[in-house]
């Protein structure tokens, strides 16, 4: 079977690996159908995010067919429909017995395009409660949205959100831009939405909630949305990391940042206004307190334009040319900028079976 194999920054390839078999008991070999590229596997092959094992198989937003079972395994039988749910907890650390178990300590080794292989293959091994049964009216395309999905109800959790009635924004319009801003939506929370480059710009026109306004400049945004350079803002959702200092310092009093850029930048925060501003900057990463299951459950009853926010699907061998729709050219080793509309890209892996 083919996997898709991080060996090094910048030094990704496809190679050939033996078909999978259960070892354990609640294992489940799953025949991934489709997996969507994140900005986490952007960030392990350029570099900007190095925690990947070399070796490993990179992919985690996926959906596929059930094709083996272990054993043990009652819940699930070979042709049902899944989700697969890539973080790993053993509910027995320190950080998972104090509600943290996305940041599980024995989590190294079982990271799903990490550190354990992932689903930019034809087949992945899952544990049975690590899966959901995936309706026959959820595309897999659809479906592969649940992983990213639970990662923003897992950032709006954070939040904390006791009034609708706030000033909002989103910083970014790719594919956890566009789903923060439906999840603070779905709260009653009217956030704007900041977008500078014009192909992203230009997508995320199309797929905006009701009454959803978009803008190309953050300062030029509070001008249109509130009259004066003046004015406070009482919620940022950052998903590019790069505004941090600029909207901190247009926080009103109360005002939370939440962070969710994996970006290697350092920003400079007054302290002495997150304390007389009764500021909050918050950080989040992965799903937490069921948001795995909360984010399928949205998609499934259409709560989430999953459809819509698909913008391309790529063949296998086509890897090269779908990393580059996102602006990570692997051929040339570089960064570029995103040069047409796109949100959530993906990669279509069954047709190696």
């Amino acid at each position: 079977m083919k996997a898709l194999k991080f060996n090094g920054v910048w030094d990704v390839s496809p190679v050939e690996v033996p078909s999978l078999q259960c070892l354990d008991p609640d294992d489940v070999i799953v025949s991934v159908e489709v997996c969507g590229l994140c900005g986490t596997d952007v960030g392990i092959i350029t570099g900007d995010y190095s925690v990947a094992i070399p070796g490993t198989t990179l992919g985690h937003e996926s959906t596929g067919k059930v094709v083996k079972i272990g054993t043990a395994v009652t819940r699930f039988k070979v042709g049902d429909r899944v989700v697969i749910n890539p973080t790993y907890s053993c509910s027995e650390c320190r950080m998972c017995q104090t509600g943290n178990p996305n940041h599980c300590e024995r989590k190294h080794g079982t990271e799903a395009g990490v550190s354990y292989n992932g689903t930019f293959a034809d087949q992945y091994c899952a544990k049975e409660n690590s899966l959901l049964h995936l309706d026959d009216h959820v595309s897999f395309e659809e479906g592969a949205l649940t992983e990213p999905l639970s990662c923003t109800i897992t950032g709006v959790d954070k939040l904390n959100i006791t009034h609708t009635d706030i000033r909002a924004c989103v910083i970014g319009a790719g594919p956890m831009g566009m789903l923060y801003l439906w999840s603070l939506h779905l709260r009653g929370v009217n956030a704007f939405l900041v977008e500078k480059n014009e192909h992203r710009h230009r997508f995320a026109k199309g797929v905006l909630p009701e009454e959803g306004r978009i803008y190309k400049d953050f300062e030029k945004a509070m001008r249109e949305e509130y009259g004066s350079d003046d004015e406070r803002l009482d919620l940022c959702v950052d998903t590019t990391g790069y505004l941090s200092e600029v909207v901190f310092n247009r926080l009103a009093p109360g005002g939370k940042l939440l962070n969710v850029a994996l970006k290697d930048y350092t920003a400079k925060l007054n302290v002495l206004k997150i304390a007389d501003k009764s500021l909050s900057v918050i950080g989040s990463i992965d799903s937490l307190n069921q948001s795995f299951e909360r984010a399928y459950v949205m998609i499934r009853d259409g709560k989430i334009p999953a459809a819509k926010l698909v913008s391309h699907t790529f063949n296998f061998n086509d890897y090269l040319q779908a990393f580059s729709m996102v602006g990570c050219d692997i051929a040339a080793k570089r960064q570029k900028p995103i040069t047409e509309p796109n949100c959530k890209v993906l990669l279509r892996i069954s047709s190696h079976q």
